[in-house]
């Protein structure tokens, strides 16, 4: 047999894939806390956990402890969440409220909201130490739509221009008002897979028909593997017949949102953002991932329900039929994704290959690899 006619065919239309370890080697992930977690823009919570003066919250970044707060003056700030002392992690609690001040569990050094060194028990000569100096170390910090950003580089681009380059155009939903919704209820998944796998997964459908057979019945077009209904300009899919939302019927006794079109209501729309929202968008509320990377092969998922407060408020409020269905559907991408990361680490997988329908898939990794620089 000739070596031509043994050559297989290429597809021009098809790309290929990220390595096999880009989604496994520890060295890949060092790369990425430096390059990609701690230089871009990454969300941490909803702004209304700290919505008082002395709220605050606790969340970690690719092993970096961060503690957010908002002061006296309704300003929002962030540090690390060290005490400048003897590196003592300040603060354990997830989330929680104080008074004034923040105080080391270890010798009682206190700051205050605005990250200020307060007091030093003990220290006879405190003036040989400057306060203005020895404050806790403050990281960048910003809210949009809700969500709260926090930055690790010196001297990041404003959150909103990070946000204007986002292929899924976050800030043309404004209409949804997603800023003004509140969470009704919360989720949190610990998934063994690489968060790029979660990425793609929900930024391609032709795994809906054999995976998700419940979702391709509320969305026609997921049943021909396709994301995007190339028929609409404006990136949204169609919901079937009769249907306005994701539950078991595609129905809800829940109101719908103010301000939408027709379109908008029968309708769902979807986008991400890097390195950590992967936003839903339906005609009742919204339903956010947020990606928390904890190793290679290891992500925390924290998926909220997100609905006008005054519905939630009402007698009778219930979003028991969307949470049962979307976390159902949630449950099946994260069996696959954890199989994926399980085959990828083969020595028989090199790497992938992105067809025309991966097309999302494929623009994700070029930014990717631009962003990351070469391992």
């Amino acid at each position: 047999m000739s070596d031509t006619a043994s050559t297989p065919k290429v597809d021009s239309s098809a790309h290929p894939g990220l390595p096999g370890r880009d989604y496994y080697s520890p060295e890949i992930y060092e790369l990425e806390k430096e390059r990609i977690f701690f230089r871009n823009w990454f969300c941490i919570g909803r702004e209304e956990q700290i919505a008082n003066a002395g709220d605050f919250l606790t969340e970690e970044i690719a092993g970096e402890s961060l503690l957010a707060t908002r002061t006296r003056e309704g300003e929002l700030r962030a540090f690390y969440n060290v005490c400048s002392h003897r590196g003592t992690k300040l603060c354990e609690r997830p989330s929680g409220h104080v008074s004034r001040q923040f105080v080391c569990p270890y010798h009682a050094w206190s700051y205050g909201l605005d990250g200020r060194l307060l007091k030093m028990p003990n220290v006879r000569d405190e003036s040989s130490i400057d306060r203005e100096k020895h404050g806790l170390k403050p990281v960048a910090i910003e809210s949009w739509d809700g969500m709260l950003f926090v930055n690790l580089a010196q001297d990041p681009r404003p959150l909103r221009d990070q946000l204007a380059i986002e292929p899924g155009e976050p800030l043309s939903w404004g209409r949804y008002r997603v800023g003004e919704l509140r969470v009704a209820h919360r989720i949190v998944y610990e998934v063994r897979a690489n968060w790029k796998i979660l990425h793609d997964n929900f930024n391609e459908c032709l795994h809906c028909p054999s995976v998700h057979p419940g979702l391709a019945k509320i969305v026609p077009i997921y049943r021909t593997g396709q994301v995007v209904d190339d028929e609409r300009t404006d990136g949204g899919v169609t919901l079937g017949e009769g249907m306005n939302t994701f539950t078991a019927s595609g129905t809800t006794a829940l109101p719908e949102l103010p301000g939408l079109s027709e379109i908008d209501r029968c309708s769902y729309f979807g986008y991400s953002t890097l390195p950590n929202v992967l936003m839903n968008l339906l005609s009742t509320g919204a339903m956010s991932y947020t990606l928390y990377p904890r190793a290679a092969d290891h992500t925390s998922v924290v998926s909220e329900y997100l609905y006008r407060p005054e519905v939630i408020a009402s007698d009778g409020f219930d979003c028991s039929d969307m949470v049962k269905f979307l976390d159902q559907v949630s449950i099946e991408d994260w069996s696959v994704c954890e199989k994926v990361q399980q085959g990828i680490q083969s020595r028989g997988y090199e790497r992938g290959i992105y067809p025309q329908e991966d097309g999302i898939l494929h623009d994700f990794a070029e930014r990717y690899l631009a962003e990351r620089g070469p391992a």
